[in-house]
């Protein structure tokens, strides 16, 4: 288990840093127009990738929790839960303020500024996950 922890453990931290790097700021260069066209597929599509893998980390960091406990196990658990914390009550609003054309330059600076801790959060739990199986 250590192994599949790890793989989807990086597949977050490369997934956020992706979004936090390249894909949320290019949202800045999208007219209201374009962005109202291109969010919505966005969304649907990242769900896709995301949304397995964070199910994965839930299901992975729990059986670990619960199986071979330790300190580590249970701060990347708690981390694991604030990144859901983060992504259900500041990402998603966010997104459904863009997809309703709300305030667009504010709400797109405002996702990005948030999503800075959703991307410590998933990187720090990558890292724990190297000192643990190293």
């Amino acid at each position: 288990m250590p192994a599949a922890r790890l793989v989807v453990d990086f597949g977050l931290v490369v997934l956020i840093w992706l979004v936090q790097l390249i894909i949320y700021p290019s949202f800045r260069y999208m007219s209201p127009e374009q962005l109202a066209v291109w969010h919505p597929k966005y969304t649907n599509l990242i769900t896709v990738i995301v949304g397995p893998l964070m199910l994965a980390q839930v299901g992975l960091v729990g059986w670990e929790l619960f199986t071979r406990f330790s300190w580590l196990a249970l701060i990347s658990a708690v981390l694991v839960g604030l990144t859901w914390v983060l992504t259900v009550f500041q990402a998603i609003p966010l997104h459904n303020q863009i997809a309703a054309g709300i305030n667009l330059s504010d709400t797109i600076e405002r996702l990005i500024s948030a999503n800075w801790l959703r991307t410590v959060i998933w990187t720090v739990i990558f890292l724990l996950g190297l000192v643990r199986t190293g």
